[in-house]
C-alpha cells in the first residue's frame, strides 16, 4: 500500500470517530470562561485543562508548566531564545568550585508575590527535604532532576553553596531548569499542610496569582513589583479549561479567546482561513511517546516490546496528523544536546517483517494487550491512539484502545496495564534531562514497578550523571540506547508538536522551544 493511499485510508477511518466532538453549540461556548478581550490588555486562553496546583515540585505536567513560568524565577535563567543559553536569574552570578560543589550569589531587591524579600532563607527552603521527596508522605516529581543535592549551605545571607553527592556533569543546569523554581520560605513556613502550600501564590515571576478554580480557571494579573526584564505583557491572563479542541476553535473564530492550545493540522487550516487569527508554534523540546508495562503485563517480553516499536510508520503519523510539520527524533535525543547529540544515530526503523518474526519467536498467539489513552490531553492524542491501534493490528498485534478520563485511571496498576501515552521532556540540553530521567532508577515509572533497571544499565548511567569528559559519556550514552533497543521500556513516536490558534488582529505571540509559555513582553506584543 503506498503512502498516499494508506493516509487517506487512515484518515477516512479517524473520520467517523472523531464526527462527534468535532459537533458543538453555541450554548457550549457561553459555559466557558467570559472573554475578557473586550479591550484593555488582557489576555483569555483556552487550554485542555489547567493544573491542580501550582507548586511545582508537585505537579510534573505539560498544563502546569504553561502557567508555572509566569508565576515563578530560578537562580539561573534559560534563554531559550539564544541557543538554551544559561544566564543571571535570581542569582546574579555563581562559581563552580568542582564538579560537586557551586556558590551562587543572590540578587538583592528581588520581592515576592506575598511581600517578602528574597534572601538565603527562600532557597534553603526551596531545596528542603520535602520538596526534595525525602518525606514519604508528601509526593513530589522532584527526586528525577535533584536526588543528588547532599546539602544547601548558607554562607551569608545572600550567598549559598550546594554540595552534590557525587560528581554532577550538569550541576549548573540542575538549577536553570524545573524543577528548581524558588519559593517563599514564608508562605511554606505558614501554610498549615503542604498540600495548603500548593494552592498557594509562592513565586516572584512577571505574574501573580489571583485565581484558580479547580477544573475551571486560573487568572493571573501582572505584578508591579517584578524584578526582572521583560516585564508581564498583559494587565490580566486568564487559563480557562475547554476540554473540546472544536468548542476552542469555534471560541477563537468569534474572539472570545486570544489564543487556544493543542490544535492539529485540519485546525490550522481552518483557523489559517480567518483572516483574523493564525497558527504560532511548533516542536517543542519534547519527545511524543509511549510507556510499555515491562514486568508482568502481556508485553513483559522484550520481543514483543520490540515488535510494537517496529510496526509503528512514524512518518505516516506525522503527515496524516501534522502535515509533517513535525519532525521524527534520532533516537531518544534531541539536538538541544549539543555535544551529547548523536547525529549519526538513525531514526527509529518501521520494519513489519522483522516485527512479525520478533512476534513468532516471542510465541505471540494473539493475547489481548490493553492500550490506554485520553482524549484530548496531548494534540490528536486519541487519533494517534486509533492509528497505533491499526498500525500494530496489521503485523497481528491485537490491542484493546481504553479511553480513560484521567491519568490515575491510565496509569492504574491492574494485570493487563500494559501501554499508556507519554511524553519526554527535555529539561536540561542533555541526556540526563530527559532519557535518563524518565527511564532511569529515579523515575516514578521505575518506582511504581513498570520496569526494572539492568545492572549494566545502572552502570552507564552512573557514568553519564558522574563524568565531565563529554567525548566519554558520548560513548557512555551510545551504549545506553543501544541496550535501550534490545529491551524497551518505552516507544517513541515524534517530535511533540505544541501549535496554538491566535487571534492575530489583536496580539503577536513568539512562542519558546519550549512547553513554558512566555506572556512577557518578548512573547506578547498587543496590536
Amino acid at each position: 500500500m503506498s503512502k498516499g493511499v494508506k493516509r487517506r485510508t487512515l484518515l477516512r477511518a479517524l473520520a467517523a470517530s472523531t464526527m462527534m466532538a468535532a459537533s458543538f453549540s453555541l450554548g457550549a461556548l457561553d459555559a466557558a470562561a467570559q472573554s475578557t478581550t473586550a479591550g484593555g490588555r488582557n489576555l483569555t486562553i483556552a487550554v485542555q485543562q489547567i493544573p491542580d496546583n501550582h507548586d511545582p515540585v508537585s505537579e510534573n505536567t505539560n498544563v502546569n508548566l504553561r502557567v508555572m513560568y509566569s508565576l515563578y524565577d530560578t537562580l539561573v535563567k534559560v534563554d531559550f531564545r539564544n541557543g538554551n543559553k544559561l544566564v543571571p536569574g535570581l542569582a546574579t552570578e555563581w562559581k563552580v568550585i568542582d564538579a560537586k560543589t557551586v556558590e551562587f550569589k543572590l540578587r538583592p531587591n528581588v520581592v515576592f508575590h506575598n511581600g517578602d524579600t528574597f534572601d538565603a532563607k527562600d532557597v534553603v527552603a526551596t531545596f528542603s527535604p520535602v520538596r526534595l521527596g525525602l518525606d514519604k508522605t508528601v509526593p513530589v516529581e522532584s527526586r528525577p532532576f535533584l536526588s543528588g543535592i547532599d546539602r544547601v549551605e548558607v554562607v551569608d545571607n545572600m550567598t549559598v553553596r550546594f554540595q552534590m553527592k557525587t560528581g554532577d556533569a550538569i550541576i549548573l543546569s540542575r538549577f536553570a531548569y524545573y524543577p528548581s523554581q524558588i519559593i517563599s520560605a514564608t508562605a511554606l513556613k505558614e501554610a498549615k499542610s503542604y498540600q495548603d502550600f500548593t494552592a498557594m501564590d509562592a513565586g516572584t515571576g512577571p505574574y501573580s496569582l489571583v485565581s484558580h478554580e479547580v477544573g475551571k480557571d486560573v487568572v493571573l494579573k501582572k505584578f508591579d513589583k517584578y524584578w526582572g526584564n521583560p516585564k508581564a505583557a498583559a494587565d490580566t491572563v486568564t487559563f480557562t479549561a475547554v476540554p473540546e479542541l472544536a468548542t476552542r476553535v469555534a471560541g477563537l473564530l468569534s474572539g472570545q479567546f486570544d489564543i487556544i492550545t493543542e490544535i492539529g493540522t485540519d485546525e490550522v487550516a481552518q483557523i489559517e482561513a480567518n483572516s483574523a487569527t493564525g497558527v504560532a508554534g511548533g516542536p517543542v523540546a519534547n519527545i511524543r511517546g509511549l510507556f510499555y508495562d515491562c514486568i508482568s503485563s502481556p508485553i513483559s517480553d522484550p520481543r514483543i516490546r520490540r515488535a510494537l516499536n517496529f510496526s509503528i510508520d512514524r512518518e505516516t503519523l506525522v503527515l496524516t496528523l501534522y502535515n509533517g510539520r513535525v519532525g521524527i527524533p534520532h533516537d531518544w535525543q534531541m539536538a538541544s544536546f549539543g555535544d551529547l547529540y548523536l547525529a549519526d544515530r538513525p531514526a527509529a526503523e518501521y520494519n513489519p517483517e522483522k516485527a512479525r518474526a520478533l512476534l513468532k519467536e516471542a510465541g505471540y498467539n494473539g493475547e489481548e494487550i490493553v492500550y490506554r489513552t485520553l482524549p484530548t490531553y496531548y494534540a490528536k492524542q486519541l487519533e494517534t491512539a486509533q492509528i497505533l491501534q491499526s498500525m500494530w493490528k496489521a503485523v497481528g498485534f491485537n490491542i484493546k484502545l481504553e479511553v480513560k478520563e484521567n491519568w490515575d485511571q491510565a496509569t492504574k496498576d491492574t494485570p493487563d496495564r500494559a501501554i499508556i501515552d507519554s511524553s519526554f521532556t527535555g529539561y536540561y540540553s542533555d541526556p540526563l534531562g530527559q532519557f535518563w530521567r524518565r527511564f532511569g532508577p529515579e523515575s516514578s515509572y521505575t518506582k511504581q514497578g513498570w520496569w526494572t533497571i539492568s545492572p549494566e544499565m545502572q552502570k552507564l548511567g552512573d557514568e553519564l550523571t558522574t563524568s565531565t569528559d563529554i567525548k566519554r559519556r558520548r560513548e557512555v550514552f551510545g551504549k545506553m540506547l543501544d541496550e535501550f533497543e534490545q529491551d524497551p521500556h518505552g516507544g517513541m513516536l515524534h517530535d511533540l508538536a505544541q501549535f496554538m490558534g491566535v487571534r492575530k488582529d489583536r496580539i503577536e505571540l513568539k512562542p519558546l522551544p519550549s512547553e513554558y509559555l512566555d506572556l512577557t513582553t518578548e512573547g506578547v506584543s498587543f496590536k
